[in-house]
């Protein structure tokens, strides 16, 4: 678009919204339902957030259009089912109040301000309701635009920080006028709520909403729930309760007690102060526990299968005085937790008579917001010559402290110097196989027998007869394992998985066939017999063996996440980190090694794929360029490049002709009446704030 119709555009808009102000009918509203969670006070409550309540941006509107003067409201709180209980994240109950911090749940992202390190870069807002495409999202502070993407994120620079508003309508940023290089103003309108991840619908409908200094990849985010609670207040005509830079407790908004930054979940049982504690066990590997707790002043490990409901806990540092008791025999309980009810066999300790083990059972519950799981049984009563002589009730008892850190830095990706298996050969990294029908033809599904990306010399047979088609080129074969986790998984949600639906999509066998620990449910086996039900759990298995480790498999995703990933986990394949990761996990399970492409070659095939999905799925014209177009790193600024991206230098014209980008008389007028407009919108805000409102 040349300059001056921008201008123009960006003239039009401003002078719409001007008048709108003026001769809109305010409705007005009253705040006496608002209430909202302390700042850290997140789900899953066994993860600590940010307790600080500093109000890092004391001047910021909020980033919807909220309050008094419109009647509307917004709901900040978590998107994941997992943490609030619903099965729809668009669930009607969550447009409600009260608001809840949600930076720092458990994400892979660095966030240098969480407790643990990593975490929720920011904070999930919902709308007024769950209408899409309807609500305004608005800019809490001038500044300008350095960033839009595929996944929608719009990035404002001010100063030495940049806010970033993620998963608008893209239709709606382009209907705002928004454009990289654009000056925006604080409250003008950037787009509206919507779905978008990934260039497609792929999350829940909501704003998520961060701000940064430096670059993305240092973690250095703000916390700003408590900046945003502030301006929430103040779009309702409350106080922003800001003292000193702080938000102070609200004891009638502010619902539970106020977190104090001091706080350490780590101590639960003060008495334990100053207790000596000893070296772990011989053969107890932190990495293999899930979280730590505490158990009569020693610090105990978890270890916890998510598959199966086993739960054990060790001791990790025993109080000194029980360390060489404990040496042999480390686990203290073993058993299961089946929906909150613990039970199994607990140890009793005897340094004269020895170990006896006896039966427990008990539950979980949270005590001061901090999770706490309380077991008892009847133990042996031993007399000094070691007969027993009777029971007596022992009470175990174990509080939280935290969860265990990532195991370790991801290994190194190093690329093999040959291809071997059938994958690499073919460049089918996912190895998708077509058997031959009862007439012993093979046909491709037209997703795959039309992508230009298909090889012309067919491809290789598998021990089954099965053909794995080959692809041109290895962008052409991340790209059509692309399209069949987007579109031909058929288990997940869109960009949404986890390792058991990805392993049941990839086996076929659906997940109502087998049970959380992949054992035939008595539907299948009452459809197929008890073979092949058995059969189809194990193919499950399998997958799930090398993807996660299950059963102590392989857990290639423990190599290239750095941490184990849970059987059921939500993975975000729209967040570039994740799906690096997890497409790996999926190639090297078909390979047995790492993968055989870099990161750039992974990154141009998912363009790849996406224009495809566009093309062949969506009919949208001339998106899909040829198979040679996504192999130039040139076309896609990667740093492989060696000559400019064409169109990027603009070169001077000559005879007269106008240059992109170059400004007119015209143009120049038109942008001091734009920055006029500015003028008068912010002098109609400061009249209307003078007067207190309609």
């Amino acid at each position: 678009m040349p300059a001056g119709s921008r201008l123009a555009l960006k003239f039009l808009l401003l002078l719409g919204t001007v008048t709108a102000m003026c001769l809109m009918p305010h409705r007005t509203a009253v705040a006496q339902d608002l209430t909202y969670f302390a700042p850290g006070d997140i789900l899953p409550r066994t993860v600590r957030g940010i307790t600080g309540r500093s109000v890092s941006f004391p001047e910021w509107t909020f980033p919807m259009e909220v309050g008094s003067a419109t009647g509307l409201h917004a709901y900040m709180g978590t998107q994941l089912r997992d943490y609030h209980g619903l099965q729809s994240n668009n669930d009607p109950r969550l447009f409600n109040y009260p608001h809840r911090d949600n930076q720092c749940e458990p994400r892979s992202r660095n966030v240098a301000a969480c407790p643990a390190g990593k975490g929720h870069q920011g904070v999930d807002i919902r709308a007024n309701d769950n209408a899409d495409k309807k609500w305004n999202v608005v800019a809490v502070e001038d500044g300008v635009v350095t960033l839009i993407t595929r996944n929608t994120t719009v990035g404002v620079k001010n100063g030495n920080h940049t806010v970033q508003y993620l998963h608008m309508d893209p239709g709606s940023i382009r209907d705002a006028g928004i454009e990289v290089g654009d000056v925006i103003r604080k409250g003008q309108v950037l787009g509206k709520v919507s779905c978008f991840m990934g260039g497609s619908c792929a999350t829940s409908r909501h704003l998520h909403f961060h701000a940064y200094t430096g670059t993305l990849g240092e973690g250095r985010f703000y916390h700003v729930y408590p900046s945003l609670i502030a301006a929430y207040r103040r779009a309702w005509n409350l106080s922003d309760n800001v003292e000193n830079g702080e938000l102070k407790h609200d004891p009638v908004r502010e619902t539970g007690a106020p977190i104090s930054g001091s706080q350490s979940v780590g101590s639960p049982q003060a008495s334990c102060s100053g207790i000596e504690l000893g070296d772990p066990p011989a053969g107890v590997d932190r990495n293999a526990f899930s979280s730590l707790w505490l158990h009569n002043c020693s610090v105990m490990g978890l270890v916890a299968d998510t598959v199966t409901g086993a739960r054990s806990f060790v001791y990790y540092h025993p109080k000194a005085s029980l360390k060489d008791v404990v040496a042999l025999e480390p686990m203290l309980f073993t058993g299961v937790n089946e929906a909150g009810s613990f039970r199994g066999q607990a140890r009793h300790y005897s340094s004269r008579c020895g170990t006896a083990v006896f039966d427990v059972s008990g539950i979980a519950f949270e005590e001061n917001g901090n999770p706490v799981v309380e077991v008892k049984g009847r133990r042996p009563q031993r007399n000094p010559a070691c007969e027993m002589t009777g029971t007596v009730e022992e009470v175990l008892r174990f509080t939280f402290v935290e969860r265990v850190s990532p195991s370790g830095p991801p290994v190194d990706h190093v690329i093999p110097d040959d291809r071997i298996t059938l994958s690499e050969k073919t460049r089918n990294f996912l190895a998708i196989t077509f058997y031959p029908d009862e007439n012993g033809t093979i046909r491709l599904l037209p997703y795959f027998a039309e992508f230009p990306g298909l090889a012309t010399q067919g491809g290789l047979t598998d021990s089954a007869g099965g053909l794995i088609p080959a692809l041109r080129t290895d962008e052409a074969g991340v790209a059509i394992s692309w399209v069949w986790i987007r579109k031909r998984a058929r288990f997940t949600d869109g960009l949404r998985v986890t390792p058991r639906t990805v392993a049941h999509s990839m086996a076929g066998v659906d997940p109502g066939a087998c049970d959380s620990q992949l054992r035939p449910t008595p539907v299948a086996v009452q459809a197929s017999g008890n073979t092949a039900a058995q059969d189809a759990c194990n193919r499950v298995a399998a997958y799930l063996r090398g993807y996660v480790g299950f059963a102590n498999g392989r857990d290639f995703a423990g190599d290239y996440f750095g941490r184990r990933v849970g059987v059921d986990e939500e993975l975000i394949l729209a967040e570039p980190e994740t799906a690096w990761n997890w497409m790996r996990t999926m190639y090297s399970h078909e390979s047995g090694r790492p993968p055989v492409i870099t990161r750039t070659v992974f990154e141009r095939g998912l363009r790849f794929g996406d224009d495809y999905i566009s093309s062949f799925y969506d009919g949208v014209p001339d998106v899909l360029k040829s198979v040679e177009f996504y192999q130039n790193p040139c076309n896609f600024a990667q740093p492989e490049c060696s000559v400019p991206v064409a169109g990027n230098n603009v070169q001077p014209a000559g005879n007269g002709e106008e240059q992109p980008g170059a400004t007119t008389a015209s143009d120049a007028r038109i942008e001091e009446l734009f920055r006029l407009m500015l003028d008068i919108s912010a002098r109609v805000t400061a009249l209307e704030n003078a007067a207190g409102g309609p």
